[in-house]
């Protein structure tokens, strides 16, 4: 048992006795240093509420924890919350907006897992019910005002009419009429009768692939019937991670028991889906427990990252079916979000009782460092403790998903390259 009455703890260096100038200058840049040493300072850190705040609410606190982002082929950035009631929203980011909309409500009682995009345009999600004993799990469709517009016919419409009809999901800050354009949502039912943990798309768009989160099969959802299959199968006892991922050839990746590394062919009716001879890094005595909580695409080598619930960080080569390990850049356990941008590799590290910390991956010179918390001053002071999603917007710009009661979006601007 520790001694702490009797222990001898150390003392302030300006309490000493006959400080020299010398000793007194280092202890103030220390101080001055220490202050801010835990926060991010490289690049740049804004928040945006989840509401145009010149014209409309946020999303009401417990119902704003930001659990998945999608960077849109449009420009967009669409996000879901989870909680007592369910959002969906999009921020634009165009200098006419630079804000979010909420779109509208998904669910009560409801956790959304992911969101991805079909080649047309249009979003697809997955989330789970939480009321009662069971989980209900769902999917829900949204479509664009750009999508709703190639469909729409003209005939019979008036001039003012037709004129009125959105081209996009935007944002009028009109000092008359302020308001935005969103599209439509549709709550789809799931055939599945297990929580839905994961959903990620074939290239074509036709076919979903979920997670079973309690049995470790991989189901196969096509989307224009509504019909699901058995894929493939992670872990026969539920040890299974529950994140996959589809690289640029179409061909996805999951984790199971140990971390080990499964694949199969998404656009082929046998997808060969087979265990790898590689396995996510784990730390030692913590193989059992190993998962590959988030999972990225680097689209210029076509490499896979990944991160685990221990905070170590991995790279995964398909071509040579060999993972590497990264190592462990800060002390937090738990990956929750991967994103790539201007070649370096992005993680959030923290779980639910650790203030998050922002993590960078540089496979020019190997270096894997740890950027700090996540403190924003515009447009307003916040601090980011927890954080559960991550993407990259087209112009190289992070968007981080903030979880807590009352959660923002975080955007991250990350600094110029140096010049080689």
């Amino acid at each position: 048992m520790i001694d702490l009455e009797n222990r001898k703890w150390p003392s302030s260096p300006l309490k000493a006795k006959d400080l020299d100038e010398e000793q007194i200058k280092q202890f103030l840049y220390i101080r001055a240093d220490y202050e801010k040493s835990a926060f991010v300072t490289e690049g740049h850190l804004e928040v945006r509420q989840l509401g145009a705040k010149e014209f409309t609410n946020a999303i009401p606190p417990g119902e704003s924890g930001i659990t998945a982002l999608l960077s849109h082929s449009n420009g967009h950035i669409y996000g879901a919350t989870s909680g007592p009631v369910s959002h969906i929203f999009f921020y634009n980011p165009s200098p006419d907006a630079d804000a979010v909309a909420d779109i509208g409500i998904i669910a009560e009682n409801a956790g959304i897992a992911a969101l991805a995009e079909q080649p047309d345009g249009t979003v697809i999600g997955a989330g789970v019910r939480k009321g009662g004993a069971t989980k209900q799990p769902f999917l829900f469709r949204y479509r664009p005002c750009e999508v709703l517009l190639r469909e729409k016919k003209f005939q019979g419409m008036g001039v003012r009419e037709i004129f009125d009809l959105p081209a996009e999901d935007q944002l009028f800050f009109s000092t008359i009429d302020p308001c935005h354009s969103s599209g439509e949502l549709e709550v789809m039912p799931c055939p599945i009768e297990e929580p839905v943990e994961e959903l990620v798309l074939a290239p074509d768009g036709k076919n979903a692939f979920l997670t079973g989160g309690k049995s470790g099969w991989i189901y196969r959802y096509e989307l224009a019937s509504g019909k699901a299959e058995k894929w493939g199968r992670l872990d026969c006892n539920g040890n299974h991670s529950n994140r996959l991922i589809v690289d640029k050839t179409g061909r996805l990746y999951g984790a199971g028991l140990y971390g080990q590394l499964f694949t199969g062919e998404t656009g082929s009716s046998d997808p060969g889906f087979h265990k790898l001879s590689c396995r996510a890094p784990s730390l030692k005595g913590c193989e059992l427990y190993n998962r590959v909580t988030a999972w990225t695409l680097e689209p210029d080598t076509g490499d896979l990252y990944g991160g685990t619930v221990d905070g170590l960080l991995f790279r995964f080569v398909p071509a040579e079916e060999r993972v590497y390990c990264l190592g462990k850049p800060a002390a937090q356990s738990r990956v929750s979000g991967m994103a790539v941008t201007g070649g370096k590799i992005y993680a959030l590290i923290g779980e639910a009782s650790d203030c998050c910390h922002l993590c960078v991956y540089e496979p020019d010179t190997g270096e894997n460092r740890d950027l700090g918390c996540l403190l924003a001053r515009s447009e307003r002071p916040w601090n980011g403790y927890r954080f559960e999603a991550m993407t990259a917007g087209i112009n190289g710009t992070l968007f981080l998903g903030e979880f807590d009661r009352i959660s923002q979006l975080f955007l991250y601007f990350p600094p110029l390259g140096k010049k080689r």
